[in-house]
């Protein structure tokens, strides 16, 4: 992926997207097939018991998936999506997401994404199929 179209592609997922700003998810990178993005962790992004909010994990996950799905510059929306969490995510200042295409098909792509802390735990792998709307 050209720098061009790395930058294309950041500016079109990132225009109009209201949901990963309120919850602070950065896109740190994308290229093909491939996405990382990362959140600081803030006391709203917590769970009652102070540790990275189940959900927050998730929505990092379903980004990093999404982007990568898409940096063909197809539109696609998540079929389907699961995760298992591994470990809390407790005592990190922030969350890194790397997300990855497995397998390309016609109207579908099967993803994956590993969530790490600061000093490299896996917490979550979630794995996700994402449908070509274009």
């Amino acid at each position: 992926m050209t720098a061009e179209q790395r930058q294309s592609c950041f500016d079109k997922y990132y225009a109009h997207q209201g949901f990963n700003a309120h919850n602070g998810i950065e896109l740190v990178d994308v290229d093909d097939g491939t996405c990382v993005v990362e959140v600081t962790l803030k006391p709203q992004g917590l769970n009652p018991l102070q540790i990275a909010h189940g959900g927050l994990i998730f929505s990092l996950c379903d980004v990093a998936t999404g982007v990568a799905a898409r940096s063909g510059g197809r539109s696609t929306v998540s079929q389907n999506a699961s995760i298992s969490f591994m470990r809390p995510g407790r005592n990190t200042a922030k969350l890194t997401c790397r997300g990855r295409v497995l397998k390309e098909g016609r109207t579908t792509a099967v993803c994956e994404a590993e969530v790490f802390t600061d000093d490299g735990t896996l917490i979550a792998k979630s794995t996700v199929t994402a449908f070509y709307l274009t």
